[in-house]
């Protein structure tokens, strides 16, 4: 799994690997918004915020995509 030429953070992997309807969300996302949702998770400095975002990141997609 990679998204614009690098490997998704394993914190992102997780969330997605536990819904299907997001994985297919983020996937149909053009390239600069997956890396954009990347950028945003990957940014912050502690483990519980990355993983904080990460489950939002989730909720935005299925919101988006329902």
């Amino acid at each position: 799994m990679s998204a614009a030429g690098g490997e998704l953070p394993e914190v992102v992997q997780k969330a997605l690997a536990v819904n299907a309807a997001a994985r297919e969300a983020f996937w149909a996302l053009p390239p600069s918004h997956r890396a954009e949702y990347l950028r945003w998770v990957g940014e912050a400095k502690k483990a519980a915020t990355r993983a904080a975002r990460a489950e939002r990141m989730v909720r935005m997609l299925l919101e988006k995509s329902g």
